[in-house]
């Protein structure tokens, strides 16, 4: 029989919580910050060049074309000076653009709904009243509602706040009270259509991915008959031949076949197999990617048994692949985990490493294998090109890839959902993988199971 928590520790444990969910949603917030940023990111440039541009040629519009009540210069160009990083944001150096989440947020605070509200307080124009407008709708283009919501509120509030302190400040209260309810009109009407196009994207989604999952199935049987094939020509090949000797040594009439020849011929049988056995794999890994990893069952499994496993099972371009990796001869413990599962980590690894050595022209693989008595270990090393520290906290992030080839321009490739699903299957094991990296010269996944016996999973 249990006994009860101590009533002294009670408020101990509600802190803690609360401290863990507020964590928690400041990861989740921080997330949401990294994707409205990077698919912003192609647009950066535009906006940081009309910002800058525009915050400060509107100023002689409003001064002098066409007077408003109040005029600030300085802020003016304050707040337009924000806009010139984004402006230049493809000279940025890598050691800095971990923090463009943060300035692009930043950015967007200052110029819309703080300098946008602070002048429709003071001025409180039609001309300010739909320009704030517009930067609503703007904010609300460029980021989800939540993160809306932030950056409106704080703006809005610091906006509040100065125009407070400001001496010879004056609020029109009948005009704003009369534009309060156009502008929750154009949230909500905003904030709806925001919601249309998140539930019209996630149907896409799961549409796609149900698509994906039946031509993956529909893809095993002329698959299976391709290797099929090929095995029966390689299995009657050497008749074959032996029969076309056979027939040339007699003087029949049969076509010559050279060497070169026969020397593709029995190439192409294993490029067959290998394609096969390539194609099968990325099948295998995308159904076991699709499926709930949670309704997996976990077994007793030996290390170096699954590590041999994948070294064995995985499709290699060529014999020059394989022999770039190289496994550590001592080492092994046990587990709690899924075969499938456990094989197909590494696979992912294997294949990202391979890529990315491919790319740079240069590298190595090791793989290893370590027990130790708190937390056991598999670790798999490239001497590759590295990981930029930008792209490092976001590797396993579902649908992020990165490609050197792609770096500062904003383009997606692959899939994004190898390292997710890394992340995902060692979760469900009880254990964890973390990234350490130096760009250009190595990269270095661990791989962390908890013993057998202390296991139990999360």
């Amino acid at each position: 029989m249990s006994t009860p928590p101590d009533k002294s520790t009670r408020p101990r444990q509600f802190f803690h919580m609360q401290l863990w969910l507020l964590l928690r949603a400041l990861a989740r917030f921080e997330t949401t910050m990294f994707l409205r940023t990077r698919y912003s990111q192609p647009k950066m440039v535009a906006i940081g060049v009309v910002g800058s541009f525009s915050l400060a040629v509107y100023y002689p519009v409003w001064a002098y074309l066409f007077p408003q009540p109040y005029e600030n210069l300085p802020m003016r160009l304050l707040c337009s000076a924000t806009f010139i990083p984004l402006a230049l944001l493809p000279w940025w150096p890598r050691r800095l653009r971990t923090h463009l989440p943060t300035y692009w947020y930043f950015a967007m605070t200052v110029a819309m709904p703080f300098f946008v509200g602070y002048m429709t307080l003071r001025n409180a124009t039609p001309a300010w009243l739909m320009t704030h407008l517009a930067c609503v709708m703007l904010l609300m283009m460029l980021f989800d509602i939540a993160s809306f919501l932030v950056v409106f509120t704080v703006g809005s509030v610091i906006a509040a706040v100065v125009f407070a302190l400001s001496p010879d400040a004056h609020l029109q209260t009948r005009t704003m009270l009369e534009y309060i309810p156009l502008l929750l009109f154009g949230m909500v009407g905003g904030a709806t259509c925001t919601v249309s196009s998140n539930m019209a994207e996630q149907s896409r989604i799961d549409a796609l991915t149900a698509a994906s999952n039946n031509i993956a199935h529909e893809l095993r049987t002329p698959l299976g008959s391709l290797r099929i094939a090929a095995r029966a020509v390689a299995r009657f090949m050497p008749d074959l031949l032996r029969s076309h000797r056979l027939a040339e040594s007699q003087g029949l009439p049969v076509p010559e076949v050279r060497a070169q020849n026969l020397h593709a011929l029995e190439r192409s049988i294993g490029v067959m197999e290998r394609e096969v056995t390539y194609a099968n794999t990325i099948i295998d890994m995308l159904l076991l990617s699709a499926r709930p990893i949670g309704e997996v069952p976990l077994t007793p499994l030996g290390a170096r048994e699954c590590v041999e496993q994948a070294l064995r099972r995985f499709p290699y371009g060529s014999r020059a692949e394989r022999e770039r990796i190289t496994l550590s001869p001592t080492g092994d413990f046990r587990l709690l985990g899924e075969e499938a599962l456990v094989v197909h980590v590494l696979f992912n690894l294997l294949r990202n490493a391979l890529f990315h050595i491919d790319r740079a022209g240069k590298g190595e693989i090791g793989v290893y294998i370590e027990p130790d008595e708190q937390t056991n270990r598999i670790r798999v090393l490239d001497t590759g090109p590295g990981i930029p520290p930008d792209v490092l906290p976001r590797i396993f992030n579902r649908f992020y890839s990165y490609s050197s080839d792609s770096a500062g321009s904003g383009t997606i490739t692959g899939l994004g959902i190898g390292l997710a699903f890394c992340r995902a299957a060692m979760e469900h094991m009880g254990g964890g993988i973390a990234c350490r990296t130096n760009l250009g010269e190595f990269t270095e996944f661990t791989l962390t199971f908890p013993h057998p016996e202390t296991g139990d999973r999360q």
